[in-house]
């Protein structure tokens, strides 16, 4: 290289970084990007002589400098990551091909461009092999631990080089092994069955297990209805209890009471001088007739190891609801009235109680929905 060339090579390099607007990937090497950059010039205009000059070697040099990455290189990072980034460092290169063979300007410039794509393959095909031997090494351990490490490293050998060897079948069996698996049984409704409290089925128990599954909070786990791992012959990790050890609605309590009302009210005013008011006491009963459904519940939850029996969460979590209603009437005097009683008198509601399995429905859901709060912010299930 003649020394005009270095030197505008060398201001070429320094005017773009330090350019505040440039956007430079983080892989080009300073050689990379005085060739994008002339490559741009180019682009814009064709007849650039002093770019069209400058190419060829400021691309031999760059071109030189990718084809001799090799696993030295990167030697002090992991089996399989080196690869993933000698890829990566190779793609620049194909990035420049790409950019050569798609314009016929620069195609004369430079008519046999490095095409880097089989050295792509090979190091993604690299990669795959290295991540594919380590998951198989953790996999032999046969514990969830090292399953855990194993399926990350055989998803990382698929997205190199998908579907290399078997890697999906390793993935899914690392998976499983990964996996915790727990079994949440039917739930005991207070010595009455669900279908007691109107429920088609016993949808908390596949709610939860729902619910549960679609949570991001807890990865390597999986729950299942007991009727699901019976079928699957599934052998639990963990168990969770549910019963509602209080579920109770009362019958509806009718009362009657009474309010009595006085106000004094000006009725008129003197003709001294001045007037003064002249008030006279007026009187009402009030007769109201109330409802009253007072009902409670109280879930235990209790999620334990099944080898060991130790308890993960041993809680209760109750809710109560009172339903009430009133109407009234009145004799007496209106203006001696309260607006609390006006209320009540044209409350035309017509007592329309709340049915039972409403009101159970309610209950649950709410005892619930504290527990399934509790689980997943207080609730580890790995190990």
């Amino acid at each position: 290289m003649n020394l005009q060339i270095t030197a505008w090579l060398l201001v070429l390099t320094l005017c773009i970084s330090c350019s505040p607007g440039a956007k430079i990937e983080k892989r080009y090497t300073a050689d990379d990007k005085i060739v994008f950059e002339l490559i741009e010039r180019l682009k814009k205009n064709a007849n650039d002589a002093e770019a069209a000059k400058l190419l060829p070697q400021a691309y031999q040099q760059a071109a030189e400098t990718r084809k001799s990455i090799n696993k030295d290189t990167y030697n002090n990072m992991n089996e399989g990551d080196r690869w993933i980034e000698i890829s990566k460092q190779l793609g620049v290169a194909e990035k420049l091909y790409s950019e050569i063979k798609g314009s016929a300007v620069l195609s004369k410039i430079i008519p046999d461009p490095w095409n880097p794509e089989q050295r792509i393959r090979e190091a993604k095909l690299k990669a795959a092999e290295e991540y594919y031997n380590e998951g198989v090494s953790y996999l032999n351990y046969n514990n969830r631990p090292y399953a855990r490490k194993a399926y990350d490293l055989f998803v990382k050998a698929n997205n190199a080089y998908p579907n290399y060897n078997d890697v999906r079948s390793l993935m899914q069996q690392a998976k499983e092994m990964a996996t915790i698996k727990v079994v949440v049984r039917p739930v005991n409704y207070y010595n009455f069955g669900w279908s007691y409290w109107g429920f088609d089925k016993d949808y908390l128990q596949y709610k939860m297990v729902q619910d549960l599954n679609s949570s991001s909070s807890y990865q390597h786990v999986r729950f299942y209805t007991d009727r699901d791992a019976d079928a699957q012959r599934i052998r639990a990790d963990k168990i969770v209890e549910l019963n509602f050890n209080d579920l109770y609605i009362s019958p509806v309590y009718r009362n009657e009471y009474t309010i009595s009302r006085s106000k004094k009210i000006q009725v008129g005013q003197t003709k001294s001088n001045p007037p003064q008011p002249i008030y006279e006491t007026v009187y009402a009963t009030v007769y109201v007739k109330r409802l009253v459904l007072q009902s409670r519940a109280s879930l235990e939850c209790r999620i334990y190891d099944w080898a060991s029996g130790n308890n993960l969460l041993s809680d209760r979590f109750p809710d109560n609801y009172t339903w009430k209603e009133e109407r009234a009437r009145y004799t007496g005097d209106s203006r001696a009235l309260e607006p609390s009683d006006w209320a009540l008198i044209n409350n035309n509601s017509g007592f329309a109680e709340p049915g039972r399995n409403q009101i159970a429905e309610r209950l649950i859901n709410n005892c619930y929905n504290q527990l399934i709060s509790r689980i997943r912010s207080g609730v580890t299930f790995g190990d």
